[in-house]
């Protein structure tokens, strides 16, 4: 056998030259050295001089599916921001109501308002003792509690939906500042049951130059290499024993804008970072990531916006990816 790999292959190969048709299969996985190969393999049968034979061609396209799966991903990406959108519309209209009532509520409680304590004289009652009454019992600070929860809700779906919507690659001026805040806002509400880490508990340690001027980018795309930092640092994090930690520092550095997001996690060794940005390469389980997130980051970073991303990491010394984009 001249392809040892193509072993599985053998019967239809045969069948192939016995029945003198052409075989097409395409998107052979091959594992080599831990990394999987995809091809395609085309048999055309040979037939003359008393020997049966064929021309076997081997085509690698690798980056072709990995290519595909990224349309994939993105086309799924695009659904579930369709859907977030649809949903904050249906949970906006009830929070909304929700939180009028308690506004509602505390102004009827207020002994500022002539019509309050009109009523209260009605049923014998004076809005002294009234107020007495809900401040012992907190309800004041109850309803006051229902609406800032509530504001804070509308907080997150707001965020969600500027993350979420689909982006028609608009680049208007942006403070990086105020997108990684926004990016650690959602970061927090991340309540996904699959997940080890809970990014309340991490300490996020700031570091913003405030001189730096806005980055003409695409708000959305920006964020969304963010949260795939913040998200796989996070879950690195929990593989250490100490307080897991994050340290954002945004500077200038001559005519760039510099983004640094370093973690005290358990680091990588040079195998693995030398095949961080490469597409479908990941390090967790199948049911934990796609290995999509920081090869999606890469071409948001240094072909969509003319930036630069790399990592800085060794096994046992935390991991720090350095962002630059053009001002």
């Amino acid at each position: 056998m001249v392809f040892p790999r193509l072993n599985d292959e053998m019967g239809k190969i045969k069948e192939a030259i016995k029945n003198n048709k052409i075989l097409e299969e395409t998107k052979i996985p091959n594992e080599n050295k831990s990394e999987i190969r995809y091809e395609n393999l085309t048999v055309y049968p040979l037939s003359g001089n008393n020997v049966d034979g064929a021309v076997i061609r081997i085509d690698d396209v690798t980056e072709q599916v990995h290519i595909e799966g990224m349309m994939i991903q993105s086309e799924k990406m695009l659904s579930v921001g369709s859907l977030a959108a649809g949903m904050a519309h249906e949970i906006n209209n009830p929070l909304a109501g929700m939180m009028q009532n308690a506004q509602v509520m505390a102004n009827r409680l207020s002994s500022r308002l002539p019509a309050n304590k009109k009523v209260a004289g009605q049923v014998g009652v004076s809005m002294g003792d009234i107020h007495a009454y809900m401040e012992k019992r907190e309800i004041l600070s109850l309803a006051k509690n229902i609406n800032d929860s509530g504001k804070r809700a509308a907080k997150i779906i707001r965020n969600m939906l500027s993350f979420a919507r689909k982006s028609e690659s608009k680049k208007i001026p942006h403070r990086l500042s105020e997108l990684m805040d926004k990016t650690i806002e959602i970061a927090c509400s991340d309540y996904d049951l699959k997940t080890d880490y809970d990014f309340k508990h991490i300490e996020i340690i700031r570091d913003y130059d405030t001189s730096v001027p806005a980055v003409l980018c695409d708000e959305s795309k920006i964020q969304q290499v963010f949260w795939n930092i913040l998200k796989n640092g996070a879950e690195a994090m929990q593989e250490i024993q100490k307080k897991s930690k994050f340290y954002l520092r945004i500077y200038k550095s001559d005519d760039m804008a510099c983004v640094e997001i370093e973690d005290n996690g358990p680091g990588m060794d040079k195998k693995t970072r030398k095949r961080l940005f490469e597409p479908f390469f990941t390090t967790k389980g199948k049911e934990k990531g796609t290995g999509l997130g920081l090869a999606v980051s890469y071409f948001i970073i240094v072909k969509d916006h003319g930036g630069k991303i790399s990592i800085d990491s060794d096994k046992g010394a935390g991991s720090k990816f350095s962002i630059r984009l053009k001002l």
